[in-house]
């Protein structure tokens, strides 16, 4: 799914950008169209990644250090934890032979931190403005705001539109048979969790945008997907701790689901319409 508009206007990190994502394309599609892969496929993608990460990281924050980039500690920060995210995922595809189930996994968490890499953070590379931390005065109201602005800010690089093409909407059709539901616990300041309830609508119309040369069954939800969804939902669970001003958001913590809302969904949610479908998002204090 490179576009030009994914670049940075660096010629050497662009073109690097562009060679990842046709390796991680290539995954994607056996993964999704094939139905199949072959192992040795997977072990050279991981290769691919750990030669990548020691080559254009090193790359990128040069870029950082030349320019004096505020954020560059951050950014590194970021990019360690992308390397020990491949590093864990291959120890638990060898453990498995690489089972089906576990390198969908892995797929869909790699395409997710690197599109919202790319759209997202590498974006700001260079810019000073940076979002402002609320230093006290926690409260469901003040957390639930800050979570929604992450939504925007989050869900628009990875659509790629607009935030204000997000529209919040009082009322819907959308009836989230075949949803994913994804609980996160929120418990760094207050006993409570976030869920974000995504349509299929959303996830059918998301993927024919990302994925436009890789067809796959709008009716079967797997692991892919699935990872895809609790990436980009631990980013925005991430993004709002930062905001807040508390310690790191563990991923171990996060609870997934793929049915419809349970009996434990909280009954103030707020509905979003992303323009490819209906997301629908609540914060609850237990």
């Amino acid at each position: 799914m490179w576009s030009d508009s994914l670049k940075i206007g660096v010629d050497k990190i662009d073109e690097q950008h562009e060679t990842l994502f046709l390796k991680v394309d290539l995954l994607i599609d056996d993964i999704l169209d094939k139905g199949e892969y072959q192992k040795e496929n997977i072990v050279s993608t991981i290769i691919f990644l750990k030669d990548y990460a020691i080559t254009h990281f090193a790359d990128e924050e040069a870029y950082q250090l030349s320019i004096n980039d505020a954020n560059y500690l951050k950014h590194k920060k970021l990019h360690k934890d992308f390397i020990d995210t491949v590093l864990l995922h291959e120890k638990k595809m060898i453990a498995s032979d690489f089972a089906h189930e576990d390198v969908g996994e892995f797929a869909g968490i790699l395409f997710a931190w690197l599109i919202y890499h790319v759209a997202g953070v590498d974006q700001k590379i260079g810019k000073t403005e940076d979002e402002p931390v609320v230093t006290g005065g926690y409260n469901n109201i003040v957390c639930a705001n800050i979570i929604h602005e992450c939504f925007y800010n989050v869900i628009s690089s990875i659509c790629e539109i607009k935030k204000d093409s997000i529209l919040k909407v009082t009322k819907h059709n959308e009836t989230f048979d075949g949803s994913i539901t994804i609980k996160h616990p929120f418990t760094h300041i207050t006993k409570g969790y976030v869920v974000f309830d995504y349509s299929a609508s959303f996830i059918n119309g998301l993927m024919k945008r990302l994925l436009t040369e890789t067809p796959r069954d709008e009716n079967k939800t797997g692991n892919f997907e699935k990872n895809f969804l609790l990436e980009i939902s631990t980013i925005i669970i991430e993004n709002a701790y930062q905001r807040l001003n508390v310690g790191e958001y563990r991923l171990n913590e996060s609870e997934i689901f793929i049915t419809g809302k349970d009996g434990t969904y909280p009954n103030e949610r707020s509905a979003f319409d992303t323009g490819m479908g209906i997301i629908e998002t609540g914060f609850a204090i237990s």
